[in-house]
C-alpha cells in the first residue's frame, strides 16, 4: 500500500520560470530539482498521493514565487498514518507570499512595471549567442536584494550538495546589518525585446561573503607594500565590526547556481570571470576561494582560471618543467616513492618563490594556484608523454628525455599530494601507502587530462576522439579519487 501512495519527490517538483502576457500566465521554461532530500528526508519521497504534482513557479523578473500542489487522489487517513501535508512543509522552506491564491498571484505578475530592472548595479552587460545578457551586484542589506534572495533561497537546496540559506542566524532571524552588507549578490539576467519593450529573464545568481583577512604586522613586499593591519596598544587582537571597506579580506565564494536550462551555454564562465575580474579590481581583496565546489564547479573554475592566468600572466603561460633537473636512483625523485625530495630539488623543477608571487598577485587560493600550476605543466609535457582523458589511447614507448621530464612533472604533482594527504597515508603500511598515492595521482592525473582537452579540443581529423558530455560524466562517475586530491 505504502508504494501505491508514494511519489518521488525529484519526479513531483516541477520548477518553472513564467512572465505574464495579454491574457494568461506564459510558461518560459520547467526543469526538476537535482535534490529534494533537504525538504523531503533522505528517501526523496511523499507519501499519500497519486499522480502528485508540485509546481513551483517564478516569475523570470523579480522570482515572486507561487506554490501550487494537485493530485487525482489523496490518502485517507489511518490512526496516525496520513498524507503529508506539503503546502505545509514548504511552508519552512519559502516565504509567505508563495501561498497567495492563483487570482491574487497573477495580478501581482501583471503589476510589475515595464521598466522594471533587477536590483543592485549594473557591473557587466555582454553578446552571446546572439543574446544579450547583463550582470547585476547588490548586498544583502538592500531590501530589494534580500527579498529576490529569499524568495530563491530553496534552489540552494534543491541543486547544491548540502546547501543552506545565507544571511540568517540559528534561530532563522536576519543576520545583523553589518554582516548582511558583507554579502554581495550576483545577479545574471537575459535581456531581451518582449511586446511592451525589454524584458529580464532570470538565469542564475551566486552569493559572495567578505572575510576579514589577517596581515602580519610588519610590512611586506609579498603583498604589495599594504600597510598592514595595526594592532591595539595594549597588544591585543579584535577581529574588525561594521564595514570592511578600509581592511584587507577574502572573498569567499558561497552558493554559485546556473538554472539547469541555461547551464551549457557559458553563462556560468560569463557570471564567474565576472566576479573574479571585479575582486581581482579591488585592492583590499587580497585572495578570492570558494566554499565547498563540488564537482560540476571545480570542472568551470579550473578552466576559467587557467584561461585567466594564461591570458594575463605571461610568466605563467611560459611555464616549463626544468628538465635540466638531474634524477638519483634513489631518494624523492623515484617514481613509486612517497618521500618528499628537498625544497631545493623542487625549487629546481620550477621556481617556488616565482609561483608564489604568481600566485598573491592573481589572489588565488594555494590549493587551487599549484592544481592550476600543475594542469598548465602537464599541458606543456612532449605528447608521447603527456597523459589523455581518452582511456582507448596507445602510445608507442617514449624516448628517455621525455620520460624524465614526464617523472620530474609527476614528482611535483605525487608531493603536493602527500603533503595534503600525509597524516592519512602515514596510518598504512608501506606498499598500500605507495599504492594508494599513486592511484591518486593516476586519478589526477585523468582528471587534468579531462579539462586540458576541453579547454584544447581535439579535432576528429588527427585521429583522436573528443569527449562529449556524456562520456565525461560516465568516466567522472566511474573514477574516484581515494584520498584527497586537491
Amino acid at each position: 500500500m505504502e508504494d501505491e501512495w508514494t511519489a518521488n519527490a525529484n519526479e513531483a517538483l516541477t520548477i518553472s520560470l513564467v512572465r505574464p502576457s495579454e491574457s494568461v500566465i506564459e510558461k518560459i521554461t520547467s526543469f526538476g530539482p537535482k535534490f529534494t532530500y533537504p525538504i523531503f528526508g533522505e528517501d526523496e519521497r511523499i507519501f499519500g498521493y497519486k499522480n502528485l504534482k508540485v509546481n513551483l513557479q517564478y516569475d523570470a523578473r523579480n522570482l515572486r514565487p507561487h506554490l501550487s500542489v494537485s493530485s487525482s487522489k489523496k490518502f485517507n487517513a489511518v490512526g496516525e498514518v496520513e498524507a503529508v501535508n506539503v503546502r505545509d512543509v514548504m511552508k519552512e522552506f519559502l516565504p509567505g507570499v508563495a501561498f497567495q491564491t492563483r487570482p491574487e498571484y497573477e495580478r501581482a505578475l501583471k503589476d510589475v512595471p515595464d521598466s522594471w530592472t533587477p536590483p543592485g548595479t549594473l557591473v557587466k552587460t555582454t553578446e552571446k549567442g546572439g543574446e544579450i545578457y547583463e550582470i547585476w551586484r547588490g548586498s544583502l542589506a538592500d531590501p530589494a536584494v534580500k527579498q529576490i534572495i529569499r524568495r530563491s533561497q530553496v534552489m540552494a537546496l534543491l541543486f547544491i550538495e548540502g546547501g543552506s540559506y545565507i544571511g540568517l542566524d540559528a534561530d532563522g532571524k536576519d543576520d545583523p546589518e553589518y554582516s548582511l552588507a558583507r554579502w554581495s549578490v550576483f545577479f545574471v539576467y537575459k535581456k531581451q525585446v518582449a511586446p511592451k519593450g525589454l524584458e529580464y529573464i532570470f538565469q542564475g545568481f551566486s552569493t559572495v561573503y567578505d572575510f576579514w583577512m589577517y596581515q602580519p604586522p610588519f610590512p611586506s613586499t609579498a603583498r604589495d607594500n599594504n600597510t598592514p593591519i595595526q594592532p591595539k596598544v595594549d597588544d591585543s587582537w579584535e577581529l574588525p565590526q561594521g564595514d570592511f571597506t578600509n581592511f584587507a579580506r577574502r572573498a569567499r565564494i558561497s552558493q554559485f547556481i546556473i538554472l539547469p536550462p541555461y547551464q551549457g551555454k557559458g553563462v556560468g564562465a560569463l557570471l564567474y570571470d565576472t566576479i573574479f575580474e571585479l575582486y581581482m579590481a579591488d585592492s583590499a581583496t587580497k585572495e578570492i576561494t570558494v566554499e565547498d565546489p563540488n564537482e560540476d564547479f571545480d570542472f568551470l573554475r579550473d578552466i576559467c582560471d587557467l584561461k585567466y592566468l594564461r591570458k594575463n600572466v605571461p610568466e605563467f603561460a611560459a611555464l616549463r618543467v626544468n628538465s635540466n633537473v638531474s634524477i638519483p636512483d634513489k631518494g624523492g625523485f623515484l617514481h613509486h616513492n612517497t618521500q618528499i625530495s628537498s625544497e631545493s630539488s623542487a625549487d629546481a623543477i620550477v621556481d617556488m618563490a616565482k609561483l608564489e608571487d604568481m600566485r598573491l598577485k592573481a589572489k588565488i587560493a594555494p590549493r587551487q594556484f599549484w592544481r592550476l600550476v600543475e594542469m598548465h605543466l602537464m599541458s606543456t609535457l612532449p605528447t608521447s608523454v603527456r597523459p589523455q582523458a581518452d582511456a582507448e589511447s596507445m602510445k608507442p614507448p617514449a624516448p628517455k628525455a621525455e620520460q624524465k621530464v614526464y617523472t620530474l612533472w609527476r614528482l611535483l604533482l605525487k608531493q603536493r599530494l602527500y603533503r595534503r594527504n600525509v597524516l592519512i597515508l602515514g596510518e598504512l603500511e608501506i606498499t598500500e601507502r605507495i599504492i594508494k598515492l599513486n592511484e591518486t595521482v593516476n586519478n589526477v592525473e585523468w582528471e587534468y587530462a579531462r579539462i586540458l582537452e576541453r579547454l584544447e579540443p581535439k579535432s576528429a581529423t588527427n585521429g583522436k576522439r573528443k569527449l562529449d558530455r556524456q562520456a565525461e560524466d560516465e568516466m567522472l562517475s566511474s573514477k574516484k579519487v581515494r584520498i584527497s586530491d586537491a
